[in-house]
């Protein structure tokens, strides 16, 4: 079955796939195995991975990436869970979690005992620095995806940038920035109402 995108040209399709746990789960193992980065790196690619199977539409997945950050833990493992329960139920929302958490806990496994044997080589160390390059471009896509389905005014990108800028000052007072951010800004909309 091939549904339409919402990508250029006007024949453009998607081929629609079955959302089965396995290949949920196969489908994560591969992008969690062959991609370098944290959540922010991931979510994207997983979020391209499920359009193109046409298992779920781009504004749908990051309205559920947006419910995903307020979980605890990984946000790519929150993301995962959330598309995978509301595509497939709870046997898909199963598979999203063993296909995000296996791949890198047996890398672990085997990249402790590769750098033991090979941490000092150059090229390792290149590799390092390549892999490490092109995390600020895959964190920025996600950044950019996910503002433009944001509805902004001017007061919520006056406070945004205000944040930012001061995360970029003070980096190591991360924590306490965002926690106050937060904070402030919560009660400032709570007084604005009043």
């Amino acid at each position: 079955m091939k549904i339409p995108s919402k990508g250029k040209g006007p024949n453009k399709t998607i081929k629609k796939t079955e959302p089965t746990p396995l290949r949920i789960f196969l489908t994560l193992a591969q992008i969690n195995t062959l991609t370098l980065g944290g959540g922010y790196v991931i979510v994207p690619v997983i979020g391209n991975s499920f359009q193109k199977q046409g298992w779920i539409d781009e504004e749908e997945f990051y309205r559920i990436f947006s419910r995903a950050q307020v979980f605890p833990g990984p946000v790519a493992l929150s993301t995962s869970f959330l598309c995978s329960y509301r595509i497939a139920g709870v046997k898909g929302a199963i598979a999203a979690v063993l296909g995000v958490v296996l791949p890198p806990f047996i890398a672990l496994i085997l990249v402790g005992g590769f750098i033991s044997l090979y941490g000092d080589s150059e090229l390792f160390k290149r590799f390092l620095n390549g892999a490490g390059a092109v995390v600020p471009g895959l964190v920025g896509s996600m950044l950019w995806k996910t503002a433009k389905n944001r509805k902004w005014t001017a007061r919520v990108f006056i406070e945004v940038g205000i944040l930012a800028i001061l995360l970029i000052l003070f980096p190591s007072a991360a924590f306490f920035i965002l926690i106050g951010g937060i904070v402030a800004l919560y009660l400032g909309r709570l007084l604005w109402k009043s």
